[in-house]
């Protein structure tokens, strides 16, 4: 029972981190270009 219990919430966790790793990769790649271009530029960026 306990081995199940444990299978099943690695896989919950599995599928939630896949689900959510594109935004958190496309967030931060914004992060950055928005700091490279306020460092080559001046100002406030993009946003």
């Amino acid at each position: 029972m306990r081995k199940t219990g444990l299978v099943l919430l690695l896989t919950l966790v599995a599928l939630t981190t896949s689900a959510c790793a594109p935004l958190l990769i496309g967030g931060a790649a914004v992060a950055v270009a928005d700091e490279a271009v306020e460092q080559d530029q001046g100002g406030d960026g993009l946003f």
